[in-house]
């Protein structure tokens, strides 16, 4: 009998794994759904799950359901939403669908249920986390601190950019018409942020001098900031300017605390450089 169980175990075990390999596959744009590519029902009766994507205009989906598989109703791209299309199944009639995240504080969202679009409620940075506001650590961190999870380096739902910048990235989307500072500029987003004035030597030199902070322990300078100022100089100011900046980035450690003075001073063959050129 043991003999016989013995070699039984096996087969069935492989029966199974075919039937797990071959009756079924996850979903590669949702992996907790999956679809047995002979149709029907599973075996518990229930009707097969959304298979929008597998490539496939089958399980009852249409144009207006999965435009990804059955292709674009018609009338799509006529100017009018109708004949059954929507925003999923065409945003080109019927505009982009509300997202939380997309940029745009539309589709009945409020600033506590999607801060990344709307901003915060009034009254976050107050100083006190109010939940007679709604502010809690995922609509106001700057009163109510931050959740719990948050810097693990995984921007994991709830987290948004606005609860969580360090996880998730900054709440900076190009194209909603709003210039949103310090990551969106006039250089990376000028649909936002207009087109960019063309910076002289001097004017960009200014504007790298504000980014250096001496008093940190250790002194730095903010790349971004740096880069920013460099990216808006004609061709000439952004070879002197660099040249500048490297001199002032080899010298913070002998200035830190002593001010920007101390720059100028060790910097100050490239600074006359950069003072003697012109755009021209």
């Amino acid at each position: 009998m043991l003999h016989r169980l013995a070699r039984t175990i096996p087969v069935a075990l492989a029966l199974g794994a075919c039937v797990a390999a071959c009756g079924s596959r996850a979903s590669l744009e949702d992996p907790d759904s999956y679809y047995n590519p002979d149709g029907g029902y599973l075996p518990d009766g229930a009707p097969i799950p959304n298979t929008c994507g597998n490539g496939k205009c089958d399980n009852g989906e249409n144009c207006s359901t999965c435009a990804q598989d059955c292709g674009l109703c018609p009338g799509c791209g006529d100017g009018a939403c109708n004949n059954g299309e929507t925003c999923s199944s065409c945003p080109q009639d019927c505009g982009k669908c509300a997202s939380c995240g997309d940029g745009f504080c539309n589709g009945g969202e409020t600033c506590e249920s999607c801060a990344p679009d709307c901003g915060v409620c009034p009254g976050c940075g107050d100083g006190k986390c109010d939940a007679s506001r709604g502010e809690d650590c995922f609509t106001c961190p700057k009163d109510c601190g931050v959740c719990k999870g948050c810097g693990d380096g995984m921007c994991i739902p709830p987290e948004t950019c606005a609860s969580c910048e360090t996880d998730c990235g900054p709440c900076a989307v190009c194209g909603n018409m709003k210039c949103e500072a310090p990551y969106e500029t006039c250089v990376n987003c000028p649909s936002d942020c207009g087109a960019c004035p063309v910076k002289t030597c001097f004017a960009s030199l200014t504007c790298a001098l504000g980014c250096v902070d001496l008093m940190s322990k250790p002194p730095s300078i903010g790349l971004v900031c740096a880069a920013n100022c460099v990216s808006e100089g004609c061709p000439k100011a952004q070879f002197f300017v660099q040249q500048a900046v490297d001199c002032f980035i080899a010298n913070l450690g002998a200035c830190g605390g002593a001010g920007i003075s101390c720059l100028q001073t060790k910097c100050s063959s490239q600074i006359a450089d950069c003072l003697g050129s012109s755009c021209s």
